[in-house]
């Protein structure tokens, strides 16, 4: 079965397949100013000589989805035939979401990924976690680590303990006490670095265990991925 990994960011999406590069393309649509009746989606904007005279719209609205209409096409775009060739019958999906995102939002995203494009199977996950799976995957010596997860509509600051998070510390603290050494990273490319910490979950001998196939979904509803995804 083929994993899709989708880092669904407030601008910009990160997608690819687990086997395969990461792609980066605009999460939003564009009109023009001039003629609205042309809509451009995602990476669509490429087509176009002079932007200068769009204006964009987003899925998102201060960090969280609420433009369901918005995000459905921009999926549709990436899903179909000018892009991925997604075949649902024989495709997992991880996906990203805000650090304590709505239950509204998170079960509106369950039906759109299991009941409209039928994936076999799901694991909604914060884009910081799979930050730190990556950097604890490149460094297995560490025992800790705080993410600085520095998105479009804001920063979470959020204590990871091998890929475990601590929920209680996601906030706005002092770092260390003075007479512990910290050793800050910097990824080579930040802005993809939580997709890669996806794909290499992807190939994880636990992701099987994590994610809620579809045949989960059908039979217990959106209380199995409350209960299984770590939000």
């Amino acid at each position: 079965m083929a994993t899709l990994v989708l880092d669904n960011g407030a601008y910009t999406a990160k997608i690819g397949y687990s086997q395969e590069k990461v792609s980066v393309i605009p999460n939003c649509q564009f009109r023009s100013k001039t003629s609205r009746l042309k809509t451009f989606t995602a990476n669509q904007l490429d087509e176009i000589k002079d932007p200068s005279g769009l204006f964009y719209i987003l899925p998102f609205q201060k960090g969280y989805l609420v433009n369901w209409d918005v995000q459905r096409k921009v999926w549709d775009h990436l899903f179909g035939k000018e892009m991925f060739k997604v075949d649902f019958a024989d495709t997992s999906v991880v996906i990203t979401e805000p650090y304590f995102n709505f239950s509204s939002i998170q079960e509106s995203m369950n039906e759109i990924l299991f009941e409209e494009y039928q994936f076999q199977s799901a694991l909604r996950i914060n884009a910081g976690s799979l930050s730190a799976h990556h950097y604890f995957h490149t460094k297995p010596s560490e025992l800790c680590c705080l993410v600085v997860d520095s998105g479009f509509s804001f920063t979470h600051i959020a204590p990871y303990c091998r890929s475990r998070k601590m929920k209680e510390g996601i906030q706005l603290r002092s770092l260390a006490p003075a007479h512990l050494p910290v050793s800050v990273l910097q990824p080579a490319n930040p802005i993809c670095y939580s997709w890669e910490g996806g794909k290499l979950l992807a190939h994880s001998p636990d992701y099987d265990e994590i994610v809620v196939t579809r045949e989960d979904y059908e039979e217990n509803g959106h209380c199995i991925c409350e209960e299984k995804f770590d939000i």
